[in-house]
């Protein structure tokens, strides 16, 4: 649980210099870094007993807890604008579904007698290990030739694990003895071999490394990377070295339009894409054509392709559309043909070749 940052989740010191360059444009100076160190310090000297997870720093989460805080004071002395745009500035930033949950359950500096839920890191950036979570999935029960009226899409296919949705487990190669000791037994486990696990990291290079130390992933991971626009196309690249005889992309939340003869798909099975969905009435737009335009390619490369949802603020054609569903991902409300959840055919095959169970039909 936990991770070291990406673009969902960026590091304080970014999100605090778009503050102050956003709150120079309407002619104040400021030094919002030292206005939250200030709160902070304040709020840590009242705790009689901190925790572990009230940390006297500037970080992350304390950016996050002590927004209205940080954001008066800078209304006070520079006005409603500035405050106001202050915060938009922090909530735009700021948007890791994961990140949020810790929020709300691990340790806050506002609320030091909060009890903490049991099974989150104190704070998202203190990575934490827990043992036999692996070993307890990959007991869960075996979901092969299971149906469901619920999600039709999934007929046929095993239960899909996915591993590392509440943080990267691929933060830093300290975490790689962990994970050989921990995950990969239960992957491989005669129970975890019954499973298809997908495993995603904004580090790809880190999962390279891991994947090579461990001489390749197990034949039943998908090893995946997130991709959020053309800034992150590298972590493609990245991804084709890892040793998997699965790779996937999940392009969610998809901030700009990737032009799909930028998107080299050599390699890559699976493309889940997807709008955002928590940033209230900041949420980035997500142009419905970006959608149909990458569904279009992965046709004609062979990759399947998963529109997951269309997130909280989906256009068409460059007007908006109203949805029930808060995140878009109630596929009853879209249009026909955008109606696409596909899984690769090595999920399908995966377990129809297992009475040939001398080596696996595909090469890791």
């Amino acid at each position: 649980m936990g991770c070291g940052g990406c673009e969902l989740y960026p590091t304080p010191t970014e999100v605090l210099r778009t503050i102050d360059a956003t709150v120079a444009e309407f002619g104040a100076k400021i030094n919002s870094r030292a206005l939250l160190k200030d709160l902070i310090n304040e709020h840590h000297r009242k705790i009689k007993n901190p925790l572990h997870g009230h940390r006297n720093a500037v970080t992350t989460t304390n950016l996050w807890h002590f927004r209205d805080l940080l954001c008066n004071t800078i209304t006070k002395r520079h006005g409603r604008k500035a405050g106001r745009a202050a915060l938009a500035v922090i909530k735009k930033s700021i948007t890791c579904y994961a990140a949020k949950l810790h929020f709300n359950r691990g340790a806050n500096i506002l609320r030091p007698q909060r009890k903490l839920n049991k099974g989150y890191a104190p704070t998202f950036e203190q990575l934490t290990n827990f043992e036999g979570r692996m070993a307890q999935a990959a007991g869960w029960k075996d979901l092969f030739g299971c149906e469901s009226t619920f999600a039709l899409w999934k007929l046929g296919l095993p239960r899909m694990i996915f591993v590392s949705d509440m943080g990267d487990a691929f933060s830093s190669k300290g975490q790689f003895p962990f994970l050989e000791r921990e995950a990969i037994p239960a992957i491989t486990s005669e129970k975890g071999l019954r499973h298809l696990w997908l495993w995603l990291t904004k580090r790809p290079k880190l999962m390279r490394e891991f994947a090579a130390r461990i001489g390749g992933f197990p034949p039943n991971v998908c090893a995946m990377t997130t991709v959020t626009g053309p800034e992150t196309l590298h972590r493609v690249d990245e991804l084709r070295n890892v040793r998997a005889a699965c790779r996937g992309l999940s392009v969610e939340p998809l901030w700009k339009r990737i032009r799909p003869g930028d998107l080299d798909l050599t390699g890559i099975d699976w493309l889940i894409l997807g709008g955002e969905s928590g940033s209230g009435p900041l949420t980035r737009s997500f142009q419905v054509e970006w959608a149909e335009e990458l569904h279009q390619y992965c046709q004609e490369r062979g990759v399947a392709f998963f529109l997951k949802q269309l997130g909280r603020n989906p256009v068409i054609a460059g007007k908006p559309i109203r949805l029930v569903d808060a995140h878009g991902g109630d596929w009853d409300e879209w249009p026909l043909h955008l109606r696409v959840r596909e899984f690769p055919a090595y999920f399908h095959g995966y377990r129809l070749a297992e009475k040939n169970a001398s080596s696996p039909p595909w090469p890791v």
